[in-house]
């Protein structure tokens, strides 16, 4: 493994995230297992460039290298989370909604993001392709959620002391500019035309009125 196994205590990691973000005042733009998952076995950071696009494997001609994922790492990743489109089941795994404390995320220009609900003790330096730190999921009109559109690829900063970046999917996790985190979104359950490894994605709504917004509403 690379980095430090050490886990961040989750109480004081998500009051480091309110601190950094409401310090910067700005608006975000990078940002456990399912019971009987049929996924391959765990890919940690150490093992991730398992995942990078093989000799002959090239993206589609019209995607520039690195915004297209191998095929058979999609289909693990499909398969760990199908049934998360059930936010309960996802609840039940031991994901929770971040909505109240981070809100929901969206950029102006670049498109929409959605909510994440994330599983604190997967936040580690350890990165597994069937076990996403977080969901990201698309409100309706009223602020309900519509469906799972994304996964959300996460390791905190103080977890993390090799001098590289952690990779997943052969790609680079790159730093939020806000939060204390490394961040890799893959839109896995929704088609984005800036490419699977974009942080926004045009086809997702922008957040409804009456719903915080990150950098805006939250943290507070």
């Amino acid at each position: 493994m690379r980095g430090a196994s050490t886990r961040p205590d989750p109480v004081r990691w998500v009051a480091g995230i309110a601190v950094v973000a409401a310090s910067l005042g700005a608006c975000a733009d990078g940002s456990g297992p399912t019971s009987g998952a049929s996924g391959p076995p765990a890919t940690t950071a150490a093992t991730a460039t398992t995942a990078s696009t093989a000799p002959g494997d090239h993206p589609a001609p019209h995607e520039p290298p690195g915004t297209d994922m191998r095929v058979d790492d999609r289909a693990a990743a499909l398969r760990a989370t199908a049934a998360f489109q059930d936010v309960a089941v996802a609840e039940a795994a031991g994901y929770a909604s971040s909505l109240e404390a981070l809100g929901c995320f969206e950029d102006a220009t670049a498109g929409g993001m959605g909510v994440h609900l994330i599983d604190d003790s997967l936040l580690d330096a350890t990165l597994d392709i069937a076990h996403p730190e977080a969901l990201v999921y698309e409100l309706d009109g009223d602020g309900e959620i519509d469906g799972l559109v994304a996964h959300e690829y996460i390791v905190p900063v103080e977890a993390w002391t090799a001098a590289s970046p952690p990779r997943l999917f052969g790609v680079d996790l790159h730093r939020h500019p806000t939060l204390p985190l490394w961040v890799l979104h893959t839109w896995i359950w929704k088609d984005n035309v800036d490419g699977v490894f974009a942080d926004w994605n045009p086809a997702v709504r922008r957040c409804p009125t009456g719903v915080p917004i990150f950098g805006d509403d939250r943290p507070t």
